[in-house]
């Protein structure tokens, strides 16, 4: 995570609800004005060790970067540890994982070989997208795997490590989950 934490891309969170009433993660520049994901708010993102000092004195919730292209983070939500989906999951990617900040989920993060994800264009909105034929979000098993340069998302950051590998590429990897889990 090293030379994720050496660029300006963090920014802090907090709960909020979205359009349903459900909980949602809301980003939040350091100083409290408003970010998002999308590069108009490039300017408004800080650096890690600002957004850990800012947190230190803030109400948020947490802290998250926004995921660049050449990066991907797989998120497996409601799963224990030990659950063996998981085990596979960590030894598949074998790149750096926490758990994420309920306990009851991961996070994997690492590197990824943007040229070799099944895309299209959209037409329509006129961007890349991830091939019809995946899922990002998987109702199933409750995986989500997010690419950079595809998904304008953010993720939370805990530091509660479980596998302290530094960020490898993992292509392959995602390949294999695109195929088999998404």
């Amino acid at each position: 995570m090293k030379e994720l934490k050496l660029q300006k891309i963090w920014f802090l969170w907090f709960w909020g609800k979205d359009k349903n009433g459900n909980p949602t993660k809301v980003p939040i520049s350091i100083t409290g004005a408003k970010t998002g994901t999308n590069e108009e708010y490039r300017d408004t993102w800080s650096t890690y060790d600002e957004a850990v000092t800012a947190l230190d004195i803030s109400k948020a919730a947490g802290i998250g970067f926004r995921l660049q292209e050449g990066y991907f983070f797989l998120d497996v939500d409601d799963k224990e540890m030990e659950h063996p989906f998981v085990k596979m999951l960590i030894t598949r990617f074998n790149s750096y994982t926490e758990r994420f900040a309920s306990g009851n989920g991961i996070h994997i993060y690492g590197k990824v070989d943007f040229s070799k994800i099944p895309t299209y264009f959209d037409e329509k909105e006129q961007k890349l997208k991830l091939a019809r034929e995946f899922y990002l979000k998987n109702p199933h098993n409750k995986v989500e795997q997010y690419i950079g340069g595809l998904t304008n998302r953010f993720a939370v950051y805990t530091e509660d490590v479980v596998l302290a590998e530094p960020l490898k590429d993992c292509t392959q990897a995602i390949l294999t989950t695109l195929d088999k889990d998404m």
